[in-house]
């Protein structure tokens, strides 16, 4: 339907790999953590992340960005 057309693909998907930053006040950038993406709630906006620790838990998405790919 012309419904499903408009709907914006979601960021994340299962499987993908993501990372999460900390920006100090000096604007440096240091890798927090890193996960992979178990399951998508595109409803809600949220992402369950296992993540380096071995931690499972639900975030918001706008923590996680995707961890570019080596080329």
């Amino acid at each position: 339907t012309a419904s499903t057309l408009n709907k914006p693909s979601p960021l994340f998907e299962v499987g993908d790999l993501v990372c999460s930053y900390l920006m100090n006040s000096s604007y440096e950038v240091t890798l927090l953590q890193r996960g992979i993406v178990l399951e998508v709630n595109s409803l809600l906006g949220d992402i369950l992340v296992i993540d380096d620790g071995g931690n499972k838990r639900w975030y918001p998405s706008r923590r996680w960005k995707l961890c570019k790919k080596e080329e």
